[in-house]
């Protein structure tokens, strides 16, 4: 399902574009969103404009609408470096590309999760009321091998703990933004902060007078972005030079971080960002789709083995049972 919040959020951001590229004002605008909007959203609306009428800088104004900490602080550096609209646009592209994945990640896993809870239901009826009957009538001790392990009492049990585990983990890990310690979900992140980086860099670069100064306006704030542009800001401070101080962070690109250089020397840093900022959108796009694509047959290929396994244990104490008659 739709994430009907997050829907309506983007819809209004959206709508704010549209209204600016007309060329209408801010105020106007706020108050046609508010006219526009009903009931929850309508009120979002109204503490926006009350925010912007009080004087509140646009980024913190949209707080109310972008949740993600990431934005925000792309939102800042856009406001700071007098792009904001360009920066809002990123953040709604970024936002939909999101909610696509995300959207085809829960389609994928479904029927797999659905699949698998009937699984666990009937291996945890199998596993209390039948197996300890059929397990009372073999001779378990005379087993070796896989057959042992599977019959033994603490297997069930001990896989079911497992299962539990891992979900919870999983759940806790996604929840709390945290990336799991995989080499193909590092990729992805790397892409992603890599983005972020090259945006609020492209954002900046326009009208600044050297590259240090860039990077210096670029460490303030608490971001991730922010962190890394403090470290090279850092080590450009003791005499490195741009590409080489950016090239001990692990989280950006290594493509990207070639192109320093050649922006330093040119002198077009921000415009050649601005370029590959693009390219390394689709590029994490393509990514994460064919990431998801390569996921589906590892569930289902999960799912066999657990089917398998699960009937394998069941047929195994009738064919003992049937052996010592």
């Amino acid at each position: 399902m739709v994430d009907v919040r997050s829907s309506r959020e983007l819809n209004t951001i959206r709508r704010f574009l549209r209204l600016q590229a007309r060329g209408v004002g801010l105020k106007k605008t706020f108050e046609t969103l508010e006219l526009h909007e009903r009931g929850k959203q309508k009120q979002l609306i109204r503490v926006m404009r009350q925010k912007l009428e009080s004087g509140q800088a646009l980024a913190d104004v949209f707080s109310e609408l972008v949740t993600d900490a990431r934005m925000r602080d792309m939102l800042v550096t856009a406001e700071r470096g007098h792009h904001f609209i360009e920066g809002l646009e990123q953040v709604l592209a970024l936002s939909m590309m999101r909610r696509g994945l995300q959207q085809e990640l829960k389609q994928l896993a479904r029927y797999p999760l659905v699949i698998l809870t009937m699984l666990l239901g009937l291996g945890a009826i199998y596993a209390l009321y039948i197996f300890p009957k059929l397990l009372s009538m073999v001779q378990v001790d005379d087993l070796d091998g896989i057959s042992a392990i599977l019959l033994s009492r603490g297997f069930f049990p001990g896989l079911f703990v497992a299962l539990v585990l891992t979900g919870g983990w999983d759940y806790w890990v996604v929840k709390r933004g945290r990336s799991a310690p995989i080499r193909f979900v590092e990729r992805g992140r790397r892409l992603y902060i890599t983005y972020l980086f090259v945006s609020e860099l492209s954002l900046l670069s326009e009208g600044q007078i050297s590259v240090r100064h860039v990077i210096e306006r670029l460490a303030h704030g608490d971001g991730e972005v922010a962190q890394i542009a403090r470290r090279i800001h850092d080590r450009m401070s003791g005499g490195i030079e741009l590409e080489a101080a950016a090239r001990e962070e692990r989280l950006l690109d290594h493509e990207v971080v070639s192109l320093f250089g050649v922006g330093t020397v040119s002198g077009d840093l921000g415009l050649i960002m601005a370029l590959h900022r693009d390219l390394i959108f689709e590029e994490m796009e393509l990514y994460w789709k064919q990431l998801i694509a390569k996921t589906e047959p590892l569930l289902y290929g999960f799912l066999t083995v657990m089917v398998t396994m699960m009937f394998y244990t069941i047929y195994l104490p009738v064919k003992l049972i049937m052996a010592q008659l």
